[in-house]
């Protein structure tokens, strides 16, 4: 008599074909077991720049949280100092740790890959910091994670999201739970008020049905250029699944294509046509009537040279910066 296996099948996509630094990028998909939407399941999201770095790792729900118990659970996140006491804020340019308190429920000892990934209050990722172990069984284990706040960080509230797997994403690893999230301050080390951390159990923010997940983050103004690789996994029923894709993000300073006026699309140099597109929305921001900026031209702020923040407005930091950007690709 043959029996048989169920299928499961995860699938993962991008909002758009390409993006350019300072973008919002959302990955979605859906989960499905024999072709019916898994409505219960998590998924496992991890995220690698062309360096081959590590993004983000992230866990999303299809629905509502699974409703057995896992075999290792993410109970808490909170910001604290080395020795595990609560601190609520941290300095540019700091150690930032996070102790990271995680059950194992299963009678057997579980490898557990304990990851945390942080957030600016724009939605940009900044900075992760993971560790592997053996948990024992039918035990609670406190992890403490350190990870540096840039020199340059976006001051004010942040985010940090904790998450438990198997192992890497990219390497197969699955999420054993739904992920926590916490809150914290970044300061310049002067006065600043402070929030009170904030904790969540299963800290997805997005309204999942009918088998489907998604995230949405934001890339950072001085994003490298290249591809970016998306792993994706989940755990359903004693079946495990695996997917993959990448997303583009394209030359800042590379506007459009051949042909002019645009819309083209970015043809991945810095030609002439992409001088005539930012001289066009230099003007248009200065010559009476003034139009809307445009949000592309806008590379950089206050300040030379980058990195700093986009500030609103084309001004001389944006032309010297995009004359930089034109001279490095033909140099």
């Amino acid at each position: 008599m043959s029996v048989h296996a169920p299928v499961l099948t995860l699938t993962v996509k991008t909002d758009k074909p390409y993006y350019y630094p300072g973008d919002n990028v959302t990955i979605y998909g859906n989960l499905t077991l024999d072709q019916v939407p898994v409505t219960d399941g998590v998924v496992g999201i991890q995220v690698k720049n062309p360096s081959g770095q590590t993004l983000t790792f992230r866990t999303e729900t299809t629905g509502t949280p699974p409703a057995t118990a896992p075999y290792v659970k993410v109970q808490s996140i909170i910001p604290c100092d080395s020795s595990g006491g609560q601190k609520d804020s941290f300095t540019r340019g700091s150690l930032a740790y996070f102790k990271i308190t995680v059950t194992n429920y299963d009678i057997d000892p579980r490898k557990t890959l304990v990851t945390i990934s942080t957030y600016y209050s724009d939605n940009t990722p900044f900075c992760y910091s993971s560790f592997g172990c053996t948990l024992q069984p039918q035990t609670t284990t406190d992890v403490i994670l350190s990870l540096p706040i840039p020199q340059e960080a976006i001051l004010g509230n942040s985010a940090a999201y904790g998450n438990a797997y198997s192992g890497l994403p990219e390497s197969g690893g699955w999420p054993y739970c739904t992920e926590v999230s916490t809150t914290f301050v970044i300061t310049d080390g002067g006065s600043l008020s402070l929030t009170t951390p904030k904790q969540e159990s299963g800290a997805s923010t997005n309204l999942q049905v009918n088998g489907n997940y998604n995230i949405t983050f934001k890339l950072a103004s001085q994003a490298t250029a290249g591809n970016y690789i998306i792993y994706v996994t989940s755990r359903y029923w004693a079946e495990e699944t695996f997917n993959t894709t990448t997303l583009a993000v394209k030359l800042l300073g590379d506007f459009t294509g051949p042909g002019y006026p645009p819309p083209s699309l970015p043809d991945g140099v810095i030609d002439i046509n992409d001088v005539r597109y930012f001289i066009d929305s230099f003007i248009a921001q200065y010559w009476p009537p003034p139009g809307t900026v445009n949000p592309q031209c806008d590379l950089t702020g206050a300040g030379y040279p980058p990195p700093s923040l986009p500030d609103g407005v084309i001004d001389i930091n944006d032309v010297r910066y995009f004359i930089d950007l034109f001279i490095q690709y033909y140099s």
